[in-house]
């Protein structure tokens, strides 16, 4: 049986993986949107393909043939990507890849998920993915916003903007946050701040649990 703690442990260790596939991403919502889809096909179809797997009596070669489902699907996305604007998937390159190895190590976190049924491993998977999909589409909206005081959306020809502080975007004085090192500070102190409410709710549910000893 899981208990909450545990959820509390894999939830937060999720959190705290996926927080490194936000930073080589380019800082608009945009990327993020597309970060998001692939992401959560990709942890879907995790749960789904380990039922095919276990069918089929291939447990031994399931991190192998996981693995390589994940690139196929990057590859197929990345192909489809550049069918429907050429511009983001030349933008985002090799990057477009690391979504797979995120679900990969994200999917390995629970040991418990291997007693699970397939439903139950999909609905486990895509809860956790599901959370970390609207921080991320937040962490994204806060860098385009600050970084270049816009806000984007996927285009054919070039990324739909809608500009909030002017037309200056390279010039904006929250552009550092939109740059790598702006992202690694700026998903340090989201970090922190999660653990710290994480420590206050553990630290509250035991004294709840005291006082009705």
């Amino acid at each position: 049986m899981r208990t909450q703690q545990m959820e509390k442990d894999v939830s937060f260790s999720f959190l705290l993986a996926s927080f490194a596939l936000l930073i080589p991403f380019p800082g608009r919502l945009a990327y993020g949107i597309l970060l998001v889809i692939l992401l959560n096909v990709q942890m879907f179809s995790i749960a789904f393909f380990r039922g095919l797997v276990e069918l089929v009596h291939l447990n031994d070669l399931l991190s192998v043939l996981t693995a390589a489902m994940l690139m196929c699907e990057s590859i197929i996305f990345k192909q489809l990507l550049a069918i429907y604007s050429p511009l983001m998937a030349l933008t985002l390159s090799f990057v477009i890849y690391l979504p797979a190895v995120s679900s990969f190590i994200i999917s390995r976190l629970n040991p418990l998920d291997a007693q699970l049924d397939c439903w139950g491993a999909t609905k486990g998977n895509m809860g956790y993915s599901l959370a970390f999909s609207g921080i991320a589409l937040a962490f994204f909206l806060a860098r385009d916003i600050i970084g270049y005081g816009t806000i984007t959306l996927p285009g054919r020809k070039e990324l739909l903007c809608i500009h909030l502080f002017g037309q200056g975007e390279g010039a904006h004085v929250g552009v550092f946050l939109a740059t790598i090192p702006g992202a690694i500070l700026f998903a340090f102190t989201t970090s922190f701040v999660m653990w710290r409410i994480r420590r206050k709710s553990t630290m509250l549910g035991g004294f709840s649990d005291d006082s009705r000893a």
